[in-house]
């Protein structure tokens, strides 16, 4: 038997990234979902033949069900067992046609890929120094998108990605993608964020893209994407007409007395 050299350095082991069981299931069955001719007469396994499947509890199974039926991939039948989606289902619009502004902020893969983008800008710039901080990066990809739903605008968006990462990014490759779908298909995977919600008023050229009124009100949301290793990889701010959506919750009343308090179910 040969020993080992003495003299040679043995590599230091890259880090592991490391991810909830339901999330790393979750990127699975989300990718055969979406990428997969699924019949959606067939029921999906059982949530113990799942649990069994991946070596893990039924209830890190039923978590990852629920964060697949938010976003509309899947839908429950009672008695009858998980179903993939209907492609012509669409769970982000109510009977009225408005879009529920809670699937655009909480579920973005989900939502934009029934939707369609146009690239109004895409350039290396010197980030604001507010954006620099953030992305923990002075120079920076800005890409500025308009996003519509039946061909009527439904979003101005503006992307700041950090210079290490924008490499990673080809403007005609890229296409109707989401962003951070691109990102993720480079390898660069978002794992949580850092999310602000509210208004402003529309500036001319957002008002012109949105077709609304300078000055009109907008929902304004930025959202701060990192990776496993809390590393920012993206920067987005997203601009929407209130008149074309609304946002929907459900919540527990959590005490009894004079004054209530209520949570949001998740």
């Amino acid at each position: 038997m040969g020993e080992e050299n003495p003299g040679k350095k043995r590599q230091p082991s890259r880090p592991r990234r490391i991810q909830p069981l339901y999330h790393q299931i979750y990127l699975q069955l989300r990718q055969l979902l979406t990428e997969s001719a699924l019949d959606i007469s067939h029921p999906l396994p059982s949530e113990p033949m799942l649990a069994k499947r991946y070596g893990v509890s039924r209830v890190t199974i039923r978590k990852t069900l629920q964060q697949l039926q938010q976003e509309g991939l899947i839908r429950r039948v009672h008695g009858k067992g998980t179903f993939p989606a209907h492609p012509n289902d669409d769970p982000a619009k109510d009977a009225a046609g408005k879009a529920d502004i809670s699937s655009v902020l909480d579920n973005l893969l989900s939502f934009e890929k029934r939707t369609t983008a146009v690239t109004l800008d895409w350039q290396m710039i010197d980030a604001e120094p507010a954006i620099a901080r953030k992305l923990r990066s002075e120079r920076c990809l800005r890409i500025t998108r308009l996003r519509s739903m039946e061909e009527m605008p439904i979003s101005f968006t503006v992307l700041h990605v950090p210079e290490r990462y924008s490499l990673l990014l080809q403007q005609d490759a890229v296409g109707n993608e989401p962003i951070i779908r691109a990102l993720e298909l480079g390898g660069v995977e978002a794992y949580d964020a850092d999310q602000v919600l509210s208004a402003t008023a529309a500036g001319p050229e957002i008002a012109t893209y949105l077709g609304v009124e300078a000055g009109s009100p907008l929902i304004v949301m930025r959202r701060l994407m990192f990776n496993a290793e809390h590393d920012p990889v993206l920067h987005q701010e997203g601009y929407y007409p209130p008149d074309r959506f609304e946002y929907r919750m459900r919540v527990s009343r959590q005490s009894i007395g004079p004054v209530a308090q209520w949570s949001p179910i998740s």
